[in-house]
């Protein structure tokens, strides 16, 4: 019996570490395609100030995101000098930075949504809406537990 959980959990695992690299795969294939000049491991970024209304405090990203600030800042300079994003200081507290997306930027985060949202439904396909919703709260209990 011991075995047989090792071997499930071990299935378990790897199913959502094929997901996961399928992602990848399919992400960096279609970034290629769609000549988007944004690293696949990046994508978060765009995603999480399209998801805030396109305004974010820098601080806010680090946490949403799980970066340490200096990661984000290589990556917030780097999409700066793309013309992707940029920075924007507060009136009312200098030490306080606010990070957007340009409109370029912007429409490269509507192509990652149309993307990702293309991903979800190829490995919906074969399911049933109560089956997602399971799986999605399911995920969600997992997330928590991290």
């Amino acid at each position: 019996m011991i075995e047989k959980e090792v071997i499930n959990k071990k299935k378990f695992v790897g199913q959502m570490q094929l997901i996961g690299e399928k992602f990848t795969e399919y992400l960096k294939k279609e970034l290629k395609k769609r000549e988007i000049p944004i690293n696949g491991n990046h994508i978060g970024f765009f995603i999480i100030l399209a998801d805030f209304n396109n305004k974010l405090e820098f601080k806010e990203i680090a946490e949403i995101a799980r970066k340490s600030k200096s990661s984000l800042c290589d990556i917030v300079d780097r999409y700066e000098d793309q013309g992707l994003a940029q920075r924007e200081h507060s009136s009312a507290n200098k030490k306080t930075v606010y990070v957007k997306l340009t409109s370029e930027g912007l429409k490269y985060s509507r192509e990652i949504k149309e993307i990702t949202d293309q991903y979800f439904d190829k490995i919906t396909r074969n399911l049933n809406e109560k089956q997602i919703k399971e799986i999605e709260g399911i995920l969600d209990i997992m997330h928590r537990s991290l």
